[in-house]
């Protein structure tokens, strides 16, 4: 047996694998980093042979065609593995606060409860949700752009009712 290649990129020989089984040539695969001999304590010790990899060999009669497989292998682009972006999904998430920062315009929540007034201020203000408040008489009313009515609603339900988000 005569070693064909050897290496780290476990896409290539996979594929150089399949192409040497598709050709009928026999092969021997060895896998590097698995030897059950025990690492020395130097971490970086001076040795030639590599730690992790692949090693794959064919007989000396196959030589010369598992080399041609190689060879076209090799001079292949690799495989794009960047995930595409997906065209149909639509965010969830609502537009970005500079684009919903018109005058709030939907009632969101309306009581005399000072205290919960304060927490649900203080919430849409940390959720990022511009609001407008007004409080005629003894009451506080609270509304919010047309953009951000869902979340603020979801937000009044969570902190009126004691609910968890849903």
């Amino acid at each position: 047996m005569i070693l064909l290649w050897a290496g780290e990129d476990p896409a290539l020989h996979v594929a150089l694998l399949e192409q040497l089984e598709a050709a009928e040539i026999e092969y021997s695969d060895k896998t590097l980093g698995d030897d059950e001999v025990a690492p020395t304590a130097d971490p970086l010790p001076i040795d030639w042979k590599a730690r992790f990899g692949f090693e794959v060999a064919v007989s000396s009669s196959d030589l010369a065609a598992g080399q041609q497989i190689l060879e076209v292998l090799l001079s292949e682009e690799p495989a794009e593995l960047e995930i595409p972006a997906q065209d149909g999904a639509a965010s969830a998430e609502p537009p970005l606060v500079v684009a919903t920062e018109e005058h709030g315009t939907v009632e969101v929540w309306r009581g005399s409860d000072e205290r919960i007034a304060q927490f649900l201020t203080a919430a849409m203000q940390e959720n990022e949700i511009p609001l407008h408040l007004e409080n005629p008489g003894s009451e506080t009313r609270i509304y919010v752009s047309g953009a951000n009515e869902k979340r603020a609603r979801e937000i009044v339900r969570e902190v009126v009712e004691g609910a968890p988000p849903a």
